[in-house]
């Protein structure tokens, strides 16, 4: 299946530019049967998406509407059926050629909508259902992409319908030099004809500037099999610990006092995200990780909440920031944990203060030459509160100083931090010590490299994230915990 869309991924994109993650995500959207905003100013290409979505699909009928303040249902939903309201009186739409019918849906300036089609919208979107007079429609959709350049207003109920678009992408007009030239010049076309190279730099080939419909497309039974085995996939219990710490990181943004007022802002609600979202939103990481040919969610369907997340314009890049800060520092903590512990113990301490190091909480590390033994915490107080005495001891196969009436050793109490066998001290190793070891901070930041490659493969294997900025982003955010090694002697 993953190479299907891999394929089918490359056929949409064919002579689009710096389209290819807006198109994957529409169509894991799809896929997860959930729905799209795209928010962009006019002439993006936001319509050009949608139509795209459609040859991902055998045979999809598609419905394409743009709303206006004088748009009615009869022109979504269809007519009333005059036959049925005069000889049944039953008031029931004619629905063919019209959205309860369609497969793949798109609907320009949404917001423009009155409350009548809004209304309907709800359950078409979040349960697939259309009441068709007294008649429940179960509708055949599976994708639906809204599309405005502007997020609905403020304080006029449109809550709920705009939590209904699972993915939300903003669409920005063309930014690469290169990629400009070649859209508003032919000749520059001819001169690439035959190869483009998508900002991604995957290579995709173009045949003659047509673009191919005759595609690898997915079938009905394909997308229901999708469905279906993509609830089977499993969530890992680091991933859940993950989503937990992103909603508390969100909670407590939300509940953010400002500095001036001391009051808690209103446009903090904008971090709110409901039960059902964070439901859905595992829905579609689902559907991510089945996709990509796994039977387990990873961190890299966990950076697809950053187009999932997000109320606010002004907010994507503190939620991008929030999700991206909270997987790296999941993978890191383990690492992080011992830089901390280092870091407190990294002052020289004299031996009086210095804590005794126990590796298992019953023994303490004596450091001989030839390697260290162990002792019994009980033991070693037992010789310090008895500074004249003799005590013997004798050596176990497993390097353990054990007390004995007779022993081959003769220990007696030296001072705090040692003890002396044989009438030589020798030192307790301490927690400074065992932090302090030459090769820690190599092996620290080996492993902080380690972990950072694994999540960079994860990342590079998800299909729908190789053409995103977030691998960049995350990289970024890497460095910064890597920075805090830097110059550590």
């Amino acid at each position: 299946m993953k190479d299907k869309v891999i394929g089918i991924l490359r056929e949409i994109r064919k002579e689009t530019f710096e389209r290819d993650e807006a198109l994957a995500l529409s169509l894991l959207s799809a896929l997860a049967g959930e729905s799209m905003f795209l928010l962009g100013l006019p002439g993006v290409g936001k319509s050009m998406i949608a139509r795209r979505l459609k040859n991902a699909f055998k045979n999809a009928t598609v419905f394409e509407y743009l709303m206006s303040r004088f748009s009615t249902p009869d022109e979504i939903f269809g007519p009333v059926s005059i036959s049925k309201l005069k000889d049944e009186d039953c008031y029931e739409r004619v629905t063919t050629g019209y959205l309860p019918e369609a497969e793949v849906v798109f609907l320009d300036e949404i917001w423009k909508a009155g409350p009548a089609i809004q209304n309907s919208l709800l359950t078409v979107l979040n349960e697939k259902i259309y009441l068709n007079g007294n008649r429940e429609m179960r509708l055949p959709l599976k994708g639906v992409i809204a599309a405005s350049n502007e997020l609905p207003a403020k304080d006029e109920g449109l809550e709920a319908l705009w939590d209904r678009f699972m993915i939300r992408y903003v669409v920005n007009p063309i930014e690469s030099r290169e990629n400009f030239f070649k859209l508003i010049s032919p000749d520059a076309m001819d001169e690439v004809k035959g190869k483009s190279i998508s900002p991604s730099g995957i290579e995709t080939v173009i045949t003659n500037h047509k673009v191919i419909t005759d595609v690898n497309t997915i079938t009905n039974e394909e997308y229901f099999k999708i469905r279906n085995e993509s609830r089977k996939v499993k969530v890992p219990d680091i991933i859940l610990d993950t989503l937990y710490r992103i909603r508390e990181r969100l909670n407590e943004k939300m509940s953010e006092k400002d500095l001036v007022t001391g009051e808690v802002s209103e446009a903090n609600r904008q971090y709110y995200v409901s039960d059902r979202r964070w439901k859905k939103a595992v829905g579609v990481m689902r559907t991510s990780a089945y996709i990509n040919g796994r039977d387990e969610l990873d961190f890299s369907d966990v950076l697809l909440l950053c187009h999932i997340l997000w109320n606010e314009e002004t907010g994507i890049p503190v939620v991008r920031q929030i999700v991206a800060e909270t997987v790296v520092s999941v993978l890191f903590r383990e690492a992080l944990e011992q830089y901390k512990s280092y870091k407190r113990h990294a002052t020289p301490q004299k031996v009086s203060s210095a804590r005794i190091y126990s590796p298992d909480g019953k023994h303490y590390i004596i450091q001989v030459e030839g390697g260290p033994m162990k002792i019994a915490i009980s033991d070693y107080e037992k010789i310090m509160k008895s500074p004249a005495d003799i005590f013997f001891g004798s050596e176990t196969a497993d390097g353990r100083v054990v007390l004995r009436q007779q022993g081959q050793y003769v220990l007696r109490w030296a001072k705090k931090g040692s003890i002396s066998i044989n009438n030589f001290i020798y030192p307790l190793r301490t927690v400074s010590d065992e932090q302090l070891n030459p090769s820690f901070l190599q092996d620290l930041g080996d492993s902080m490299g380690s972990i950072a490659n694994q999540l960079y493969a994860f990342i590079n294997s998800n299909i729908f994230l190789t053409s995103s900025e977030l691998p960049k982003f995350i990289q970024a955010v890497v460095g910064l915990y890597k920075e805090r090694f830097d110059g550590v002697e």
